[in-house]
Order: C-alpha cells, then sequence, then structure tokens
C-alpha cells in the first residue's frame, strides 16, 4: 500500500513523519491483519519489550490507514532538543 504525505512525497519505511498533534514517529514496514505488506508506526512499549526480553519481532504497529495523513509531512529524523527546548536544525 503506498502512502503520501500532505505534499504528496511518498511515505516509505525507515523515513520520519511528524504528524498533525507534531509528534515525530518511525516509519516501519510491517504487515496488516491479513497478511498483506504495509507501512506503520510503533505500538509498543520500548520498555515492556526490553523488560521481557522481546524483541522486533514482537513489536506492534498501528497501521498508517488508521491515521488521516492530510496534515502529516515527512521530516529527516526526530527533532535534537537545545538547552531552551527549542528544536534545532
Amino acid at each position: 500500500m503506498q502512502y503520501f504525505d500532505k505534499h504528496g512525497n511518498e511515505i516509505k519505511a525507515g523515513m520520519f513523519l511528524r504528524m498533525e498533534d507534531g509528534s515525530i514517529e518511525e516509519i516501519y514496514a510491517c504487515t496488516d491483519s491479513y497478511g498483506k505488506e504495509d507501512l506503520g508506526i510503533n505500538a509498543s512499549n520500548d520498555e515492556y519489550l526490553k523488560r521481557h526480553g522481546l524483541g522486533e519481532f514482537d513489536r506492534e504497529f498501528y497501521s498508517l490507514s488508521s491515521f488521516s495523513l492530510r496534515e502529516t509531512e515527512l521530516c529527516q529524523s526526530e527533532p535534537t532538543q537545545g538547552h531552551s527546548g527549542m528544536e534545532m536544525k
């Protein structure tokens, strides 16, 4: 399945997407509930996975089809925070 951000750029696994609420999510290749290839964002609690000795195979995802992508945009990576809390570029 193909997904596009608000500028018409194709979203692919490994990219970072700034969501409508301003959060930045990494995009993962995953499968939907029917076993078809899909793209999604992390739905797992990383601390829980570590604490229980679970790995990437155990990670769960929210499909991008669950979101309105009209206000999302691709970005380079997670923002770096300066001492003042301002985003550094």
